[in-house]
């Protein structure tokens, strides 16, 4: 499985998530909003949203895909509308 595929497999589990390619990378949308990017450099970056701003996990050999989904998850809480939140959320 790619990064790509795997990054795709966790982002697309998160309710009412899609995906869009713009400019060559993978957007995942919720509400027709952004909550994670990742680009198509070598290596791969998934940028995620977190209370602070945006944030860069550069995807490369030695990946902790418990964190990237964890960032992945808190991106999309960001972003979702309260009516998904208080439907249970993820």
């Amino acid at each position: 499985m790619t990064v790509l595929e795997q990054v795709r497999a966790i982002a697309l589990l998160l309710p009412e998530a899609e995906e869009r390619a713009i400019d060559g990378s993978a957007v995942f949308y919720v509400d027709g909003k952004p909550f994670a990017t990742v680009s198509a450099e070598a290596p791969p970056v998934v940028r995620v949203r977190d209370a602070s701003g945006e944030v860069s996990i550069t995807l490369d050999d030695d990946i902790d895909w418990t964190l990237v989904e964890d960032r992945i998850a808190r991106s999309w809480e960001l972003t979702a509308p309260r009516r998904l939140l208080e439907a249970g959320g993820r």
